[in-house]
């Protein structure tokens, strides 16, 4: 197998993958119906062992062909056992890798085959699911969807953050930091016993954080950056709204991360004295 991460793409916009099941390929279409079948699946935060069942199956069995966003971890495309395409969706290439995605899996579709749309995380949180999901059934294909384990919640609970915590958090939010087009979305009010997560939001963390202390977000509101949940490298820096940029700039960021905003951060610190100084903390804003 040859890996798209180890050599050039076979175009700026997604490589190919061959297996020992292409040769099957056409063989095993015949058996489909004359239409094709979709599925949109959420491939988790990148830990194989925390893909759905569903997941694991349509890409270890099911599929004839798997289209991918780049974000997806090597591990869980090395489990994909038939042709892979990996859309290259950086800065400066997202339309084009998306059409390229849209224009395979419609080829595909209409030779008959079953085709996977893998994304990172959830398909429909921050995913652009819902998009596709219209898209192919603007065609007439209507996809199936299988829900993955999206970061926003993965990531605070394997950095053993908790997004709500009795006394401290009641409520969340997730929310992106980079609205259509790379603008700057509005950013949500500030409450104290929320805990908001930021996606996409780490390469503009300078202009985010000005932003939340022009909204009312207090400069100790402790914060946390989680970056490659669930991967063996996986890290967690903590820090609060004042301090997070220069933090940041010292520890060094190694994409994809998410950023943590509320006193959650800080509701399993280790230290009970910490933990009643939140909760009075908490109290006082309410």
């Amino acid at each position: 197998m040859v890996s798209p991460y180890d050599s050039p793409p076979a175009s700026p916009r997604y490589s190919y993958i061959e297996t020992q099941q292409d040769n099957g390929l056409s063989h095993q279409s015949q058996h489909h119906s004359q239409l094709g079948e979709i599925k949109l699946i959420g491939a988790g935060p990148g830990d194989p062992d925390l893909l759905t069942m569903a997941a694991y199956k349509a890409i270890t069995s099911w599929a004839d062909i798997v289209l991918s966003d780049k974000l997806v971890s090597k591990e869980i495309l090395a489990l994909v056992t038939c042709p892979l395409f990996i859309a290259n969706k950086d800065k400066g290439c997202q339309a084009t890798g998306q059409q390229e995605l849209f224009e395979r899996a419609t080829q595909a579709l209409n030779q008959g085959m079953r085709v996977v749309r893998l994304k990172q995380g959830d398909p429909f949180i921050f995913g652009r699911g819902g998009e596709e999901y219209l898209f192919f059934r603007r065609l007439g294909f209507e996809p199936t969807i299988v829900p993955g384990l999206s970061s926003s919640i993965s990531g605070p609970l394997l950095a053993n953050i908790p997004l709500t915590h009795r006394g401290i958090a009641s409520q969340f939010l997730v929310c992106t930091g980079t609205g259509s087009q790379d603008s700057i979305p509005e950013m949500p009010t500030y409450v104290a016993h929320r805990t908001t997560v930021f996606l996409m939001a780490l390469h503009r963390l300078e202009a985010l954080v000005q932003d939340l202390i022009r909204t009312g977000y207090p400069e100790e509101l402790p914060v946390a950056i989680v970056e490659r949940a669930s991967a063996k490298d996986q890290r967690c820096v903590k820090a609060t709204v004042g301090t997070v940029v220069k933090v940041v700039k010292e520890a060094g960021y190694r994409p994809p991360g998410i950023l943590i905003a509320g006193w959650a951060c800080d509701a399993l610190a280790k230290d009970p004295e910490q933990l009643d100084g939140l909760t009075s903390s908490v109290a006082s804003e309410i």
